[in-house]
C-alpha cells in the first residue's frame, strides 16, 4: 500500500508540474493579436431559434472531435446529510457533508453556507485538484475520497500542500472561505477524483465504469460531475436554483466550461486559466499544443482530438463555439500576464468569436478592447493579474466582483 501511494505521488505530482517552465514566459501582450476565431459563426440568417435548433448537433460534434461522450443526465440523489460544524470559521458558516448517489458511483459533497441565512443562497460549485479535506486544510472531520485512486495532496501543513501553494499560489487548494462567506455565497465541493481519478492508472477503469463501452475522456466526465452537483443542490430549498455558478482552475476550468455548454441550469462560469481544450482556441500557435496536452494527459480527451496534434488547422470546430453554447450566461475568463502557456490571447479571440451568439440574446458579450480592461459588469470578461499559473487572492477579488455584478448580490 505504501509503495502504491508513493508510486501515485511520483507520477501525479510531476504531471501537475508539466509546463511550469513553459509558464515562465515573456509577458503576454495586452493588445489584441492573432487571427480571428475560425470557423467564424455565420451570422447571415442566424436567429435565436435557428441557433437553439442547432445546439444538439454542435454538442455532438464536440463529443466526437474533442471530449468523448457525455455520460447522460440521470439525476443524482442525496442519500444522507451530516452536519460537520454548525458554527465553522468563527461562526461565519455551517458546514455539512452529503452522501450522493451519482448512479455509476457514490461520492461525498461538502457544502459550506453562511450561517443564519434566511433566503435562498447563491452557490459556487467547485472542483479542486486535491480533494475536499485538503480544501479545508484538514481542519474538519471530512470523509476521504470514495475512489481509492483519487489523489489528495495532504493538508495545508503537509509538504505536498506547501509545495502546491509555493508553486501555484495561496488558493490553489484552499479558497478564501471567510471572504466568500462574508460576501454571502455558499460553496459546494465535489472531489473530481471520485468520478475519474486524475492519473493514468485510475482513470481508464473509472471511465469504463462511467461510460459502459463508449469512449469518453476525463474532462467531460468531470463536467458531468458539475451537473450532478446541480441536481443535489436543486433538491434543497436553501439554495437559489437561479444563481448556480461553477468554478474551476486549469483542467477543472475546462470541465466547468464544458459543463455549462451541456447543462443550461448552470447560470455563470468562472473559468480560470483553462488553456488548451478549454477557453483557448485550438488553432493557435501560442502556449500548450494539442500534441503536448494529449501526450501528457492521454485520458483527458478522446483519441480523435489527439489526432489533431501537429495539425490543429484541420479541426472542424473550435472553442469559441463552445463558449457560444453558454450564451447569454455570464462567463469570466481568468489569466496571468506570465502564463503564456494558457494562451490568454487565444481565450480573448475565442470570446470575440462567440460574440455573434451573445448578441442574438441582446448581450454585448466580450466588449473589452484589450486583455487588461476587465469589466465585471460585462456578460463576458477577461481578467488578468500579475504572475503565473495558479490561484491568488486577487483572482478571488475578481471572481467575487463578477459574481456580485451578475447575481445582483452583495452581502
Amino acid at each position: 500500500m505504501i509503495r502504491a501511494s508513493l508510486f501515485l505521488i511520483g507520477i501525479t505530482l510531476p504531471m501537475m508540474l508539466v509546463g511550469c517552465v513553459s509558464m515562465v514566459l515573456p509577458r503576454v501582450s495586452p493588445e489584441h493579436s492573432g487571427p480571428p476565431a475560425a470557423p467564424a459563426i455565420a451570422t447571415d440568417g442566424l436567429t435565436r431559434a435557428s441557433w437553439e435548433e442547432g445546439r444538439a448537433d454542435l454538442l455532438a460534434r464536440f463529443e466526437a472531435e474533442i471530449y468523448g461522450a457525455w455520460p447522460g443526465d440521470a439525476p443524482a440523489r442525496v442519500t444522507a446529510r451530516r452536519v460537520i460544524d454548525p458554527s465553522a470559521y468563527e461562526g461565519r458558516g455551517r458546514l455539512e457533508e452529503w452522501d450522493v448517489d451519482l448512479g455509476p458511483m457514490d461520492t461525498h459533497l461538502v457544502v459550506l453556507m453562511p450561517a443564519g441565512a434566511t433566503e435562498p443562497l447563491p452557490v459556487i460549485v467547485m472542483q479542486t485538484f486535491c480533494g475536499t479535506r485538503t480544501a479545508f486544510g484538514g481542519a474538519f472531520d471530512l470523509s476521504p475520497p470514495v475512489n481509492p485512486s483519487a489523489r489528495e495532496c495532504g493538508t495545508s501543513g503537509g509538504w505536498q500542500g506547501a509545495l502546491m501553494t509555493s508553486i501555484f499560489g495561496r488558493h490553489i487548494a484552499e479558497p478564501p472561505m471567510e471572504q466568500i462567506l462574508d460576501r454571502g455565497y455558499a460553496l459546494a465541493f465535489l472531489h473530481p477524483g471520485d468520478v475519474v481519478p486524475d492519473n493514468p492508472i485510475g482513470a481508464p477503469p473509472a471511465l469504463d465504469l462511467l461510460m459502459d463501452g463508449r469512449e469518453s475522456g476525463a474532462i467531460i466526465a468531470w463536467a458531468w460531475g458539475y451537473a450532478r452537483v446541480i441536481d443535489a443542490l436543486e433538491s434543497d430549498p436553501r439554495f437559489d436554483d437561479q444563481r448556480m455558478a461553477v468554478w474551476g482552475h486549469s483542467r477543472n476550468a475546462k470541465s466547468a466550461l464544458v459543463a455549462a455548454a451541456f447543462d443550461p441550469r448552470i447560470d455563470l462560469v468562472l473559468s480560470h486559466q483553462a488553456g488548451t481544450g478549454g477557453t483557448t482556441l485550438t488553432r493557435s500557435d501560442v502556449g500548450e499544443s494539442v500534441e503536448q496536452i494529449t501526450e501528457t494527459y492521454p485520458y483527458w480527451f478522446n483519441e480523435t482530438y489527439a489526432g489533431y496534434g501537429g495539425n490543429e488547422a484541420a479541426i472542424p470546430i473550435d472553442q469559441h463555439q463552445l463558449i457560444a453554447l453558454m450564451a447569454p450566461r455570464p462567463l469570466l475568463i481568468g489569466g496571468g500576464w506570465r502564463d503564456a502557456w494558457s494562451d490568454p490571447q487565444g481565450s480573448y479571440r475565442a470570446g470575440i468569436g462567440a460574440n455573434p451568439v451573445y448578441e442574438l440574446y441582446g448581450s454585448g458579450g466580450l466588449r473589452q478592447e484589450r486583455l487588461g480592461a476587465f469589466d465585471p459588469s460585462a456578460d463576458m470578461a477577461v481578467f488578468m493579474r500579475r504572475g503565473l499559473h495558479g490561484v491568488q487572492p486577487s483572482d478571488w477579488d475578481a471572481f467575487l466582483a463578477f459574481l456580485d455584478a451578475h447575481f445582483d448580490h452583495s452581502q
